[in-house]
């Protein structure tokens, strides 16, 4: 890597005094590369600080948002097993991480961590990814300036702006390694790695934060393998050496992830699974929104389009021709990116950009719909009924596209500054613009982000009443269910500053059952006779017999909290099998004398049945994969050369 435009490797004179000073300037390119990586990690984790700065200040406090549920003592591995059914199961080893972590460490202080995390984390992957990408240029030059662009841009977006907001962190860890994990694949199966553990590295640990993430990683990657077969043209043998690492990577990759891709399977085998629930109506209820003008490509272009309203966005804070002019200004860039840039890397992130505009339509644009119908019904779409989420996708060719196009423009100032004669204090200058102009771009065009998600995030914590009803069950050492109420997904709750899924099943215990129907006229997801059961029940008002109805679901405690329609369950004081034995500010709770214990294995299933034996068939595959790949990689290392 060349930054200053002199000759990296030296003059060798005539006694060979070169050499030596070829070694000098590699030593000194390298001690520069970790200056520039120091530098750049420090600035995106003082970005993520920003970006939360009012939360993290002082004092305890959970961070609630729609999906993002943490609670004291929660088991996210347990909900994982109880609740997510076996296409989440990649989260496993994480979500036990997070428990054994959360036992030693308060849970606040956890969800905060891994929120900095992910901003932190997306910035440093985007401009890893950057580097490895622009090392494959005709100089095989990676400027510091465009690979900081690129993770700025990547991290600060839209796109994940929102997506945080909505608290959806599984995927928000899966699209802060998704850069990395795409370009490993390419380089892969391009030829530019021997081996294919990077590459098997990333897709995995994207595949292990969220399996949506994983089905971007698995477009981006056939999109890239698609442009490098077509790059080999008549080379036959090329094609067929590009085919045969794809084949050899796609089976490690399964191996890899057998532990959650054989549940998963034989969920849907079953008829378990919740995949089965989703249909045409659950891709127009989440289909993208015109968030900009109503237009639904232009917002999607924009790295807009989340389907669900109520944030603030950058174009209600500003101008909105200024956040137009952004957009243009960054367009602009991955453009020229693409257009100056003659390798086929280049063409496909161009391409897989657009595939990602096209799908992250979904059904909202009449002239694509049966695209994404289509593309549905296939094995890697079924689970995708949210498109948008293929616009993290085009924030990756953005962020890459734009690294080159900036890359362009400095050797363009570099060449001007020649031809001029510039000072050097002038080309410190010119160099110091391009760098403010870098770093000031994303940050303008995503400002809320940076300034604390315009306050939309507040530390909260559970009201006492919570604490007072989760220590009464824990007095129980007796097995029974839970019933939680109101009878909604999502509830708004004044002590969470919001709407967040219902916290009840992390905060009271897995074997509390919570409705798992988002009310938008799509239904609920559980396919458990339980939750069809209580469904059923609160159809309509629950009357005087709910007690005796629900005791052989297994409920013995029937928790009300004080919101949304909870005046609807008022009937439940004057059901006699129901008696109240806590009642606060909050939370109402009854104990159901109709339940007479039973035998917990009679009761009807609550959850996505757990495929034990598919867990643990895959698991043994899994490790023994890992473990094969890892005997070929030391070999190889310890291999004597000859």
């Amino acid at each position: 890597m060349n930054l200053r435009g002199d000759d990296s490797h030296g003059d060798r004179g005539e006694f060979g005094d070169g050499d030596d000073r070829g070694d000098r300037d590699r030593r000194d390119g390298r001690e520069r590369r970790r200056r520039e990586n120091r530098l750049a990690a420090g600035l995106f984790l003082a970005v993520a600080a920003l970006a939360f700065l009012p939360p993290l200040g002082p004092g305890e406090g959970f961070l609630p948002a729609l999906d993002m549920v943490f609670a004291p003592d929660a088991s996210h591995l347990q909900f994982a097993l109880d609740a997510k059914g076996p296409l989440y199961y990649g989260r496993l080893p994480f979500v036990a991480l997070v428990d054994a972590v959360s036992a030693v460490v308060p849970a606040w202080v956890v969800q905060r961590v891994i929120l900095v995390g992910i901003v932190a984390g997306a910035g440093y992957v985007g401009y890893a990814a950057a580097g490895a990408l622009l090392g494959k240029t005709s100089d095989g030059t990676a400027p510091f300036v465009a690979r900081l662009f690129a993770g700025l841009l990547f991290a600060v977006n839209p796109f994940l702006y929102v997506r945080l907001l909505a608290g959806q962190w599984f995927f928000a860890l899966g699209y802060a390694v998704l850069p990395l994990a795409v370009v490993a694949f390419h380089a892969y199966v391009a030829g530019e790695e021997s081996r294919p553990t990077r590459a098997l590295a990333w897709v995995t640990l994207v595949a292990v934060f969220d399996p949506h993430a994983a089905v971007l990683a698995a477009v981006g990657g056939a999109v890239l393998f698609v442009v490098e077969v077509a790059a080999a043209g008549v080379d036959t043998d090329a094609a067929r050496e590009t085919v045969a690492r794809a084949v050899r990577f796609c089976a490690l990759a399964v191996g890899v992830n057998a532990y959650w891709l054989l549940p998963a399977v034989a969920a849907v085998l079953g008829g378990d699974s919740h995949l089965s629930t989703v249909d045409g109506a659950d891709l127009a209820a989440f289909s993208p929104r015109g968030s900009v003008l109503g237009n639904v490509p232009l917002s999607v272009a924009m790295l807009y389009g989340f389907w669900r309203e109520g944030y603030v966005y950058p174009f209600d804070v500003a101008p909105l021709w200024l956040v137009v002019c952004g957009f243009v200004f960054l367009l602009t860039l991955a453009v020229y990116g693409w257009l100056i840039t003659d390798s086929p890397a280049a063409t496909g992130f161009a391409l897989v950009g657009l595939v990602a505009a096209v799908l992250g339509l979904g059904v909202a644009v009449p002239a694509v719909a049966p695209v994404y119908r289509a593309f549905a019904t296939t094995p890697v779409g079924a689970g995708m009924r949210e498109a948008g989420k293929f616009v993290g996708l085009l924030a990756v060719a953005y962020a890459l596209l734009g690294a080159l196009g900036v890359r362009q423009i400095r050797a363009d100032l570099t060449r001007l500054a020649e031809r001029r004669s510039l000072t050097a204090d002038r080309r410190r200058l010119l160099a110091g613009l391009l760098l403010v102009c870098v770093v000031a771009l994303p940050v303008t065009y995503t400002a809320p982000m940076v300034a604390g998600f315009g306050g939309q995030f507040e530390a909260t914590d559970y009201p006492d009443d919570w604490h007072a009803v989760e220590e009464q069950l824990a007095d129980d050492d007796a097995e029974f269910r839970t019933l939680y109420l109101p009878w909604h997904q999502y509830i708004r709750y004044e002590w969470a500053g919001g709407t967040v899924a219902a916290p009840a099943p992390l905060f009271f215990g897995p074997d509390t059952v919570a409705s798992r129907d988002p009310d938008l006229g799509i239904g609920s997801q559980a396919t458990d006779p339980t939750h069809r059961r209580i469904g059923a029940l609160l159809a309509d008002d629950p009357g005087d017999g709910f007690g005796a109805a629900v005791a052989p679901l297994g409920v013995k405690y029937v928790v009300v909290s004080q919101t949304a329609d909870y005046e609807r369950y008022v009937t439940l004081d004057a059901d006699p099998a129901l008696e109240t034995v806590y009642r606060g500010d909050r939370l109402v709770l009854y104990e159901n004398r109709a339940f007479d214990g039973g035998d917990p294995a009679s009761w009807p299933a609550d959850g996505p049945a757990v495929p034990w034996s598919a867990l643990a068939f895959g698991s043994v595959v899994s490790l023994a994969t890992v473990g094969g790949s890892l005997r070929k990689l030391v070999g190889r290392r310890t291999r004597p050369r000859d």
